[in-house]
């Protein structure tokens, strides 16, 4: 059966210019990746122009109920943006919400002690912040809505502490093992209160979910591409998720360093590299499969959105689909993890400098 060798984090991922890869199931101090030298092909490049390569995004799924939603922070330097969707699984309907926003340093905080993402502009405050000293991972959003899109009010809290959540941090070769890609993982469940006024009416008060908050920084190439399926949820009282990946990012050796992860009520699976396939568009169904038969599902689409931001230097598109996830999932331990309509989000994105 697959497995990758899961040590103890450095207090530094990046020590005497060369990046620590591995798997690591303790955190460090910060998520930074600054200080490799010479990243590309060898030539010595100032600093300053080597940190402007480094990208950076966070992306929060949580389940709740009947709803789905998502809340992404992207930090290019350039181009920065939010962006909250909730998706109705019962109804089918989704709502997105987003904001450009201008240049901001540190946008997405290195810090993994404490830190937060947020947008204060009026009538899209979105807002997702982490103590661990409090052991705390919040989520607040607040938008107004119009006459096609409801107004939406969300606070979800988390306990770092709690027994089903786990959190790990995996560096890999971007591709080569001069530059690296940094991610940190936290799989915690939630209790949330949300009201959805407008086209839609709801309201909830302590309802229980599962979130997985994914943080990721990496040394992009000129022209970056990548697709994932992400599920976080229930099953049978167990608190799952779930992050399947491929990007023009991945080490050479995909089956010694990727970022595939399953979670499961506190206890951590790494998953081997996996092929995800839509042979007939992103719209029909698709298929993640790898070559150890620990994973084995399909993808149905129900809804999807799509993005397009053209400014200077800086051209990205992104696709999101909104589906369930079928099909099973092999444990560490041999057990198997069955999804059967398993809500889940489906990403496709290119980014050109």
């Amino acid at each position: 059966m697959y497995t990758r060798e899961i040590t103890p984090a450095p207090e530094k991922l990046i020590q005497n210019g060369k990046p620590v890869f591995g798997t690591f199931d303790s955190l460090p101090k910060k998520l930074d990746i600054k200080g490799v030298t010479t990243p590309y092909a060898g030539i010595p490049y100032p600093p300053i122009l080597s940190r402007l390569r480094i990208r950076a995004r966070a992306v929060y799924v949580f389940s709740v109920g009947d709803y789905v939603g998502v809340v992404q922070f992207f930090d290019n330097k350039i181009l920065n943006m939010a962006e909250f969707a909730l998706w109705n699984t019962k109804r089918g309907t989704k709502y997105v919400y987003r904001k450009f926003l201008g240049v901001r340093r540190k946008m997405i905080p290195t810090k993994l002690g404490a830190g937060r993402c947020s947008t204060r502009t009026p009538g899209r405050r979105i807002r997702f912040s982490w103590n661990h000293q409090s052991g705390r991972l919040l989520l607040a959003v607040n938008v107004k809505g119009f006459s096609h899109r409801p107004e939406i009010k969300i606070f979800s809290q988390g306990n770092f502490n709690d027994a089903a959540s786990k959190e790990i941090v995996s560096v890999k070769p971007a591709p080569t093992t001069r530059r690296c890609s940094a991610s940190w993982y936290a799989s915690v469940p939630i209790t949330t209160k949300f009201e959805v006024k407008g086209v839609e009416k709801v309201a909830a008060e302590s309802a229980k979910g599962n979130s997985l908050l994914f943080v990721n920084r990496a040394y992009y190439k000129f022209i970056t591409r990548g697709e994932s399926i992400t599920a976080s949820g229930v099953i049978d009282g167990k608190s799952v998720s779930l992050r399947l990946s491929t990007t023009s990012l991945d080490a050479a050796n995909t089956s010694r360093h990727n970022d595939n992860s399953l979670f499961v009520d506190g206890s951590f699976t790494p998953l081997p590299p996996v092929c995800i396939t839509h042979p007939f568009g992103i719209a029909k169904d698709w298929n993640a499969q790898d070559y150890e038969s620990m994973v084995d599902l399909s993808f149905v689409p129900q809804n999807s959105y799509s993005r397009k931001a053209n400014f200077i230097l800086v051209n990205a598109s992104y696709d999101t689909v909104f589906g369930f996830l079928n099909g099973s999932v092999l444990r560490a331990d041999g057990s198997k993890i069955e999804l059967r309509d398993f809500p889940a989000v489906a990403q496709i994105s290119r980014i050109r400098l």
